[in-house]
């Protein structure tokens, strides 16, 4: 059982955040850095659940265009952060690459080159040799890839924490093991955030509460389809030196980070856990579905069963349905790490002896269109939601923190947000999705 600090948390601040992942963590920091007095609420301990799982890549390229703007700018913040925080977030800037099985799938990556031209990305294509010179020995350099110089590398796990360590250190309040119960709000505006601990009252309230966000933005009369797929990455024993730039290639997905280990996943699938919740918003994510249906997995297992338990009257999730299951619940996929490792020493074959010095899995919560809601309501004013990330929001957590600090402090979000309205859900405008990861 996981025992929590005791807090006292303040009757009044000018900012709530919900939700303690790299988002939430960001945005405590950038706005207690701007002045404002901020309490951070977390269920668990921060960095608990996705935004520490997570592969760690930080990479503008592939991006669907709606986010390149916020991640061209996010980019710029991680080459310094570490320096700004006085913190080791194991950031390497060795570049992405996306190596390309064949013709057709080269063809889509330099259709996203031609589209994305404006905004400046140095992405340039690679024959299979300049493949093989980025990272040596690969034996499955496909048609060629694309790759992103400027593109890098962080780890989860050290991240979040680092950010929200500095953000206490300034001021901030991180509360662990409290989670928010309910928003309360004054003619028509947000003025207070109920939390497990007692109500603290606020001019602010930023949702960034991952999966469970969905649950809050009802409450307040709005529709956020949300579902959930779970990711499994291993972190391998450290192996000699392959390459610092962090590559898809053959269905592998795999950086070296500074200590020589890997972290690596199995690209391929996408393993999804039936739940009697996933009914909730079935018909958002149907187009989705049916056109990546040969890459889904799913899984009837446990999971199907405990949601059955949390349903019933006098359950501990009934008594407290906005905190749900407070900890994390995802477990490896076996099949997923096997797929991986044996992947690793064929693409990787001079890597000869490679030992599991770590797993684990997390759940990712998805929009319909693969693409995070940052908005703000009218009604009530003053709530702010970040999520809905898609399992590339972890390279987006400090900007994201940075202009939602920015919206707060100056009225206007500091980078333009279009395509993120959360009303693209309940006027029929929003998207398929268009990324691969």
């Amino acid at each position: 059982m996981t025992h929590y600090p005791n807090i006292d948390l303040p009757a009044e601040c000018d900012v709530v955040v919900i939700g303690g992942g790299i988002h939430g963590a960001s945005s405590a920091y950038y706005l207690t850095k701007a002045g404002m007095k901020v309490v951070l609420l977390e269920k668990d301990t921060v960095a608990s659940h996705q935004s520490g799982r997570a592969w760690g890549f930080v990479r503008q390229q592939g991006r669907d265009p709606v986010e390149l703007p916020l991640m061209i700018e996010c980019n710029r913040i991680w080459q310094g952060l570490e320096k700004e925080l006085n913190a080791d977030l194991e950031w390497r800037q060795g570049g992405v690459l996306f190596v390309a099985r064949d013709d057709k799938e080269m063809a889509d990556f330099e259709a996203w080159i031609d589209e994305t031209k404006n905004f400046g990305i140095e992405t340039q294509t690679l024959d299979p040799r300049g493949v093989e010179k980025l990272v040596p020995g690969i034996t499955a350099p496909g048609v060629g890839g694309i790759y992103t110089p400027s593109d890098g590398q962080a780890e989860p796990k050290k991240a979040a924490p680092a950010i929200a360590k500095r953000a206490a250190e300034m001021g901030a309040i991180i509360a662990e093991g409290c989670g928010a119960v309910s928003i309360e709000t004054t003619a028509g505006a947000v003025s207070s955030v109920v939390s497990e601990r007692g109500e603290i009252k606020c001019k602010y309230v930023i949702c960034a509460a991952g999966a469970a966000t969905h649950k809050f933005v009802a409450k307040l009369g709005r529709r956020l389809p949300q579902q959930t797929t779970r990711g499994t990455v291993i972190r391998t024993t450290p192996v000699t030196d392959v390459s610092a730039t962090a590559t898809l290639a053959a269905g592998l997905a795999f950086r070296q980070r500074a200590d020589g280990s890997m972290n690596i996943a199995d690209e391929f699938m996408t393993d999804i856990d039936l739940t009697m919740g996933r009914l909730k918003y079935a018909r958002d994510f149907m187009p989705g579905l049916f056109d990546n249906w040969a890459t889904f997995k799913f899984h009837f297992n446990k999971r199907f069963f405990d949601d059955l338990v949390d349903r019933m009257p006098g359950s501990e999730v009934a008594k407290q349905p906005m905190i749900g299951r407070r900890t994390n619940q995802a477990e490896p996929y076996e099949v997923r790490v096997k797929n991986a490792m044996r992947n690793l020493q064929k693409v990787l074959p001079q890597i000869k002896k490679v030992g599991i010095a770590d797993c684990w899995a997390g759940d990712i919560d998805v929009t319909p269109d693969a693409v995070p809601v940052i908005d703000q309501f009218d009604n009530p004013k003053h709530f702010f939601v970040a999520s809905g990330f898609s399992g590339h929001g972890f390279a987006m957590g400090p900007v994201v923190g940075k202009v939602l600090s920015d919206w707060i402090t100056t009225g206007q979000p500091s980078i333009t947000l279009k395509g993120m309205e959360l009303s693209r859900f309940e006027d029929g405008t929003r998207r398929r999705p268009r990324t691969r990861v």
